[in-house]
């Protein structure tokens, strides 16, 4: 089976998209399919290794410029190369892909993460009144869940937004992210001292919660000795706004704002830390579309003490007081408050970062997320062999 997947965001890269994305082709793979990966060209020209990777040079100015010079290179490879099968991520190659899967009666499979309705407006505030290009964009959203065979959700959170509008639940399939703990060693138990190490790692996003973060800081002044380190991009109109909070609030010597780490990197920063954070607020972007955080999976593994805020996503992962330990969202004395009862209580740091690991082994390692979807791709190659698309539906 020729499996053509085509993703909007360069890989590899470590951000969490980049790390799904690289998963899911080396899980079909892995899987028997021949797949041939459509991604834009990284800044470094870096493709996967191992893989049939084409990649595409975008412009460097305007996103929809951007995503439309994605969307037409895409629409020539699926005439170029058509495909037994089509996987994609978003509506810029999605809507060809969809088009030329129902022309040639082939399956389309839908990864629906990030929708552009609910996240562009947070990437570019200028759209919010934009009320034309958002309908459009919601649009193309509807026509691409009524017209792919599958969709795949990485959330139970997921599911029930994909549900509201109104795919029918037979056709969505759940496969939440996981992490390679092979990666992680056995984890030691982290030291009970101050100053009390913090680390966040990912994206300097709005839905991450990152401002409610540095606000904690602040409530923590003269109460606790912290020390953060945030691991994200070092650019761009969110890292100054970061930037700009942290001087107005004077908490710029409770934390260090430094640049990615390759996947590989990453245990030994979080072995460095005692209790790993997860501030995402309760807004539409977590608690209505879903997400299944990466990082907090990585900090699971890590062993460490997970402080992560009550939203829906986050709940389907950890378990308050177990596993986790679960706050109000958008909140930063309920943040400054938990961080202040974990250190207090080194013994539950302990407890939760050992609790986290074995949740990590039982429930969330590498294998389970290759099982799912070599079980996608068995069904999608039952109805191939029997009745084409149509048997998906």
């Amino acid at each position: 089976m020729h499996l053509l997947f085509m993703a909007p965001d360069p890989v590899p890269h470590p951000k969490g998209a980049a790390q799904r994305i690289e998963a899911t082709v080396r899980a079909l793979t892995s899987a028997g399919a021949r797949v041939t990966i459509l991604t834009p060209a990284g800044p470094e020209g870096r493709v996967l290794d191992g893989l049939d990777h084409r990649t595409v040079a975008l412009p460097q100015e305007g996103f929809l410029q951007r995503a439309l010079a994605f969307r037409e290179a895409a629409q020539e490879l699926l005439i170029r190369e058509p495909p037994d099968l089509v996987w994609f991520r978003s509506p810029w190659e999605g809507v060809p892909a969809v088009r030329e899967a129902w022309r040639r009666g082939t399956p389309a499979v839908y990864e629906a993460h990030g929708f552009p309705s609910v996240e562009l407006p947070a990437h570019h505030p200028g759209l919010r009144t934009r009320e034309k290009t958002l309908e459009r964009l919601v649009l193309e959203e509807n026509m691409l869940l009524q017209g792919s065979d599958l969709l795949i959700t990485p959330s139970r959170t997921g599911r029930l937004f994909l549900q509201r509008r109104g795919v029918p639940p037979g056709r969505i399939r759940v496969v939440p992210n996981a992490v390679r703990l092979e990666r992680f060693p056995e984890p030691a138990p982290p030291a009970a001292e101050l100053p009390l190490r913090l680390a966040y790692l990912g994206t300097l996003a709005p839905w991450q919660g990152l401002g409610t973060l540095v606000e904690a800081l602040a409530h923590l002044k003269g109460r606790l000795e912290v020390r953060l380190r945030v691991l994200g991009t070092r650019k761009g109109v969110w890292f100054r706004e970061l930037r700009s909070l942290i001087r107005a609030l004077g908490v710029r010597g409770m934390l260090e704002l430094e640049g990615p780490l390759a996947p590989e990197q990453v245990p030994a920063f979080l072995a460095q830390s005692q209790v790993c954070l997860a501030p995402l607020p309760d807004d539409p972007r977590n608690s209505l579309q879903g997400c299944c955080p990466i990082k907090i999976l990585e900090y699971m593994a890590a062993g460490r003490a997970v402080l992560a805020t009550r939203v829906p996503p986050v709940e389907e992962i950890l378990e308050h007081g177990r596993t986790g330990w679960l706050v109000r969202p958008g909140s930063p004395s309920a943040l400054a408050e938990g961080l202040l009862t974990l250190a207090a209580r080194p013994e539950l740091v302990e407890a939760l970062g050992r609790k986290a690991r074995a949740e990590a082994e039982a429930c969330w390692a590498h294998p389970r997320f290759e099982a799912a979807l070599a079980a996608v791709l068995d069904e999608l190659r039952t109805s191939l062999r029997s009745q084409g698309r149509l048997a998906l539906r």
